[in-house]
């Protein structure tokens, strides 16, 4: 399957990942589909989750990094009193009880103490490296390693009800937070264990899990062409920046144009990254806005320079 000009095809499909399922399960099943080998996903979900996977196809595989960074949300099920190796309910069990479990008003005060910007350290079985290894390669071997802790960043984290050993929550968080370590923390602010027993991620930025595509049973590839996104609409959540037609052929060329011939569709600032759309709406590339130096009392127009990350 080509485009026109023998050029590989580029957008984003919005598809439902199934419990049981590893990502990579899930792209090779969109490559069969579409008898493509350029197929990539945007953010590993764990085998046991269920839920929004995006999947970029053809050219678009390069430019899932700005997909990745988009904000995440979860529904999902912790199971208090078990503590697993994984951190969800299919791990081997490390210690079992029968917890006291907190009233209501208490399990939200402790979800409010794990929003905002806060210290997680990673969990082994999870795709980090360790001097090139991948952690839950080490994990499989039954080696643990130190892990540093990072900086994530936790937007909200709800709980919606909790029943018996259950509690029922739902988070939005940022790239690189773990659910199931969130979860962990969550529950050793009473002293207790807790795994993650169920999870499906609800949403990746504007990109929701009731509109994905479920990929069970007869697929045909027309059902995925037709709820194919385009890369300019994939990446809405980036400022538009037009590139005049006189320009193209230099910035095909590596040229950067200068910032005053950008028509821009919102204020930009230094560091900011855009898409850099051509006259006829098409997606050509993206680049960053960076401060000129000696110009920083400048106005914004003349302040501003382009640097071009990338080119399709």
């Amino acid at each position: 399957m080509r485009g026109g000009g023998g050029r590989e095809p580029g957008f984003v499909l919005n598809v439902r990942k199934p419990e049981t399922w590893t990502s990579h399960d899930a792209v090779s099943r969109v490559r069969r589909i579409l008898r493509l080998r350029q197929v990539g996903h945007t953010g590993t979900l764990d085998p046991f989750a269920g839920g929004v996977l995006l999947c970029c196809v053809g050219r678009a595989t390069k430019l899932s990094s700005y997909l990745m960074d988009l904000t995440k949300e979860y529904a999902g099920t912790m199971l208090f009193g078990r503590r697993t190796a994984s951190g969800d309910i299919t791990g081997e069990i490390l210690h079992e009880e029968a917890p006291e479990m907190p009233a209501g008003p208490a399990l939200a005060e402790a979800a409010g103490r794990l929003e905002g910007e806060i210290l997680q350290v990673p969990p082994m079985v999870s795709a980090l490296k360790h001097q090139g290894v991948r952690l839950y390669r080490l994990a499989r071997r039954g080696i643990v390693v130190e892990r540093p802790a990072r900086k994530v960043f936790v937007e909200r984290f709800e709980i919606l009800g909790a029943s018996g050993r259950e509690v029922e929550f739902r988070v939005r968080c940022a790239r690189g937070t773990y659910v199931r370590t969130l979860a962990e923390d969550f529950a050793a602010q009473f002293g207790l264990s807790a795994c993650v027993s169920r999870l499906c991620r609800t949403r990746v930025g504007r990109f929701r899990v009731e509109d994905a595509i479920a990929l069970e049973g007869e697929v045909p590839a027309e059902d995925l062409l037709a709820r194919a996104i385009p890369m300019p609409e994939a990446l809405a959540h980036l400022p538009s920046w037009t590139v005049p037609a006189f320009w193209m052929r230099k910035l095909r060329d590596g040229q950067a144009p200068p910032w005053t011939v950008l028509e821009i569709d919102r204020p930009a600032r230094d560091g900011d990254v855009g898409r850099l759309i051509g006259a006829s709406g098409e997606l050509i590339g993206l680049g960053r806005a960076v401060q000129v130096p000696g110009r920083a009392d400048r106005d914004e127009r003349d302040a501003l320079g382009l640097e071009v990350l990338r080119v399709l």
